[in-house]
């Protein structure tokens, strides 16, 4: 474990404190301890706590690798953005006197493409190289995926920021980031491959449907996305944007496990999701818009105790949510990860969707 701790003199620490614990609570995040002066949170073996007297708040985060640590470090400071921004401005972490917009973030690599194919209609995979990628393969299946905005620039990386955020490029070196989750990666080969749904007009994706080897890309993470656990039924759905996060959580699947997979390809591309002890349904990619919400309200009512996992765009996420409303925040996974109409870039609210 990495025990990090440090402490902020402001004026607003007590009213910062309660917005944290509110803003835990509006987004189904249930606090480990949460009293007058104590919040804690703990999952995936991590540990972010902040104890608050009048006019000062100590935070203590304990991370089991030095990527989560960052993460931490970072969620930090935008949750105190919200509460306080002159007090996420000024705040400081031990060892971190050297951090400055130059640096790249300590989870920031560069990738190289080898090669491209189609695995399966609509899709798209790259086979990329880069340095000590064995951090890849903890911490969550999915990378945030970056190019320069304007393609004809030359690209200029994340910074850190001497509070322990990111510090993105702005104006004319804006980056265009999105989320991509990481397939058949061999780190001791220094391979890694990622699938890009065809979305036409998507930055990314066009870009990958185009790239040719030698090209490179930005990569931080990785984080989130880890296998749900199968202590109940799973009911899993995804778009095509989810189908490479399927693979990853079928793959992890024990034999014991339960359950359905429902997702969006034809029968002849079936081989395309690993074997599991899952049931599949397969809707085809013309029909799943229309007809995936309800195959996942019938899968539900089939398996009313069942953990649920969905990744798809953000209407359908909706009507899952709505569908698996009385399921408590422990049971369900449910992601937007991508926008209908919603171009990307390194600000926070693109950060929450996935591929283009």
């Amino acid at each position: 474990m990495i025990d990090v701790e440090t402490e902020l003199a402001f004026a607003g620490a007590e009213a910062a404190h309660a917005a944290l614990s509110a803003h835990a609570k509006s987004h189904d995040i249930p606090p480990e301890i949460d009293r007058a002066g104590h919040l804690a949170f703990s999952f995936q073996g991590n540990r972010l706590e902040f104890l608050t007297v009048p006019g000062r708040m100590r935070i203590r985060l304990s991370a089991v690798s030095r990527n989560t640590l960052y993460f931490l470090k970072e969620a930090v400071v935008h949750h105190l953005e919200d509460a306080d921004p002159e007090a996420a401005r000024n705040l400081r972490w031990p060892g971190d006197g050297n951090a400055d917009s130059r640096r790249t973030p300590p989870n920031f690599r560069l990738l190289t493409v080898l090669d491209r194919s189609r695995p399966v209609d609509g899709m798209t995979r790259l086979s990329l190289s880069g340095e000590d990628l064995g951090p890849l393969t903890r911490d969550g299946i999915h990378v945030k995926l970056m190019l320069p905005a304007d393609r004809s620039r030359s690209p200029v990386w994340p910074g850190v920021a001497a509070n322990g955020a990111t510090r993105w490029p702005k104006g004319p070196d804006r980056l265009h980031v999105r989320y991509f989750t990481l397939l058949g990666l061999e780190p001791e080969a220094g391979r890694v491959a990622i699938d890009f749904a065809d979305h036409p007009g998507g930055q990314i994706s066009d870009w990958a449907r185009a790239a040719r080897p030698g090209d490179r890309i930005g990569i931080m993470g990785p984080g989130g996305g880890l296998p749900p656990g199968t202590d109940r039924p799973l009911i899993l759905m995804g778009d095509e944007t989810a189908l490479p996060a399927l693979v990853r959580i079928l793959e992890a699947l024990p034999a014991r496990a339960e359950g359905c997979v429902i997702a969006p390809l034809r029968p002849a591309d079936a081989g395309y999701l690993p074997a599991s002890p899952l049931e599949t349904l397969l809707l085809g990619p013309e029909g799943f818009a229309a007809s995936a919400a309800a195959r996942f309200a019938e899968a539900l009512d089939a398996r009313p105790g069942a953990r649920v996992w969905v990744g798809a765009e953000h209407g359908l996420v909706l009507e899952a949510r709505r569908i698996a409303a009385a399921l408590p925040p422990g049971q369900k996974e449910i992601g937007t990860y991508w926008r209908r109409g919603r171009p990307g870039d390194a600000t926070r609210d693109d950060h929450e969707d996935h591929d283009d």
